[in-house]
Order: C-alpha cells, then sequence, then structure tokens
C-alpha cells in the first residue's frame, strides 16, 4: 500500500502564511476510487476524527492483510482549513458558507476557488461520502440526507452505511450549491452524513460510522471482498417530508429536556419544558405530536420563540 500527501489548493495568505487543502490518498491498486471529505464547516469537528480512524484502520488492516486494498481511499479532512483552525463555521473574513459556493471558480474569491479545486479533485471518483456534524444547537443521531434527485443511486448504497436515518429530502430542503449536489448532478455519486454535534467529536458515532464507510468501501470493491470486517448492527429508518415531525419552540426561555436522545416516544409524551431563567416558571411543556422516534434533540438549552428543539420520525 502506498501513502502519499498533497495539497489540492494553496493560496497565499496576507501575512506570512498560506492556506493549504491537504489531502492523503492510501493507494492499493487501479481499483475503484473512494473519498471522505470533510471540514466543509469550521465547526463540524466528527468527520476529522472519522479520517482519522479510517486511516488507523488502514495502516493495521495492511499489516495484517498485506494486498487487501484494491483501490484507492482519499482523505480530505479540512476542505475549510481557516475555518477549522479558528472555529469559524463560515470561511473567515469572506463570511461565506463555503457549502453554498459550489461548483466554484478557480479565478473566483477564495471560497470558489476551493470548490473548484475540491470539485477537480473529486470528481470521477467512485463514491464521495461528505461528513458533517451539526451546529452547537442541536445533537444528530447518524443519517445519511439525500436529495430526492439522487434517490435511485444513493439508497442502496446509504442502506450499507451503518447510519440510524436516511432522510430523504426535497428538492426545496437540499441547496443545488452543495458539493454534494454539485458531484450527484455530475456523475459522481455522493452521500452527505450528519452527525453527533457542532465544535465535539462523539467517538461512538465515529466508530459506527467507520464500520459503514468499511463496507461501502468492500462492496465498490476498494478492499478485498473476503476482508472480514465488523458488522453492520444498524438497519436505518427510511424518512422523508411526509414522516418527520419538527419541534419549534413557543416560549423563549431554557429548554430542558426530559427524554434521552434516539428514543421511541409516544403521543403526548413530555419531551422537555420550557422554563424562565428569572422565576420557577415552567413556560411551556414540549409533547410529542405522534408516536415517533426522537432523532435530533436540542443540546444548546437556551431557546428564541420558534427555535427548532426536535425532530421526530414516524416509523
Amino acid at each position: 500500500m502506498e501513502v502519499t500527501q498533497d495539497s489540492i489548493l494553496t493560496l497565499e495568505l496576507p501575512y506570512r502564511e498560506r492556506a493549504e487543502i491537504r489531502r492523503t490518498t492510501f493507494r492499493g491498486g487501479d481499483g475503484p476510487r473512494m473519498a471522505l471529505v470533510s471540514g466543509v464547516h469550521g465547526d463540524e469537528l466528527e468527520g476529522l476524527y472519522v479520517c482519522h480512524r479510517l486511516a488507523a484502520w488502514l495502516e493495521e488492516a495492511e499489516r495484517e492483510n498485506p494486498g487487501m486494498l484494491r483501490g484507492s481511499i482519499e482523505l480530505y479532512p479540512a476542505l475549510n482549513p481557516v475555518g477549522v483552525d479558528s472555529l469559524q463555521r463560515f470561511v473567515p473574513v469572506f463570511d461565506s458558507d463555503l457549502n453554498r459556493s459550489f461548483p466554484g471558480r478557480a479565478d473566483g474569491l477564495l471560497p470558489r476557488r476551493i470548490a473548484a479545486a475540491a470539485m477537480e479533485h473529486l470528481s470521477g471518483a467512485d463514491l464521495v461520502v461528505d461528513i458533517h456534524a451539526s451546529n452547537i444547537f442541536l445533537r444528530e443521531i447518524p443519517q445519511i440526507r439525500i436529495n430526492h434527485e439522487f434517490t435511485s443511486t444513493l439508497v442502496p448504497l446509504a442502506e450499507r452505511a451503518n447510519v440510524d436515518v436516511i432522510w430523504v429530502h426535497g428538492s426545496l430542503t437540499v441547496l443545488e450549491a452543495t458539493v454534494a449536489h454539485s458531484l450527484n448532478a455530475t456523475g459522481t455519486p455522493c452521500l452527505v452524513v450528519e452527525m453527533g454535534v457542532g465544535m465535539r467529536v462523539t467517538p461512538s458515532f465515529t466508530e459506527q460510522l467507520l464500520i459503514g464507510v468499511l463496507h461501502l468501501a468492500q462492496r465498490l470493491g476498494v478492499i478485498a471482498p473476503d476482508l472480514e470486517l465488523e458488522a453492520r448492527r444498524h438497519d436505518p429508518i427510511l424518512a422523508d417530508d411526509n414522516n418527520v415531525s419538527y419541534l419549534n419552540a413557543e416560549q423563549s426561555g431554557l429548554f430542558i429536556p426530559a427524554v434521552d436522545h434516539w428514543r421511541a416516544v409516544g403521543s403526548g409524551q413530555l419531551l422537555g419544558r420550557i422554563v424562565s431563567p428569572h422565576s420557577g416558571d415552567v413556560l411551556s411543556e414540549v409533547r410529542s405530536p405522534t408516536s415517533a422516534v426522537l432523532f435530533t434533540l436540542r443540546e444548546y438549552p437556551v431557546v428564541y420563540e420558534g427555535s427548532l428543539m426536535a425532530r421526530l420520525v414516524q416509523t
């Protein structure tokens, strides 16, 4: 197995520094090509740890089973490196969401140059996995989100990814200027993973997704078909715009959950309370509108009227 590191884009910064988009490639043969992307948003760190764990797994597996890698796996841990360094969601200075800058322009401003370089190097892969965390306000169970335009291609792949939810979105909820939509629209399959919470790493979610990534790599022929892998233990619930419910705050205050994340709840069950920090008053009780599974839960307790507190999927 050959391991190389290179840069897909290097730009000079104003004062004696450079912004560099780094790629690590593990190559074992001329077989299929798979890529993992993370750090599109600088405050989403879950994917960086997935890249670490996959690199460590590949190095150990190659020592124990030489030749097990038949194709190549590329890791792009931080497409927005300045954002990751500064824990800023957007591209610093430009205050621009990198995931609204695709497919980009090679002669454009920095966010569009990054997008153009990413498209150039990712296009043609047999599969790209774009890993996101939630923001600092919400915790997400491991899930894959798919634009309905690409259902037939992506759902069979997502079913092997060891996630808990596959959420097929309508066109209005999956924006076309994202890396995933741009790749899928041009013939490069790309799965979008959302898991965990912003500015944090959730090791249990990382290990869950790692198993799924390895099974996908084996299905594609990137790693040997006879290599024994840890079994997938998560069968995803299929969600769409018809069976997902949103719960938004009716009052401003502190949201205190009354249930754990990723639990089946009954219709009318208490999910939490919005309380006043100024008094002993309970301002609002948050109850489930239906029997469902709680797959998104508020992590940051301060809420304003209209703030999202939970999402549920009916099974």
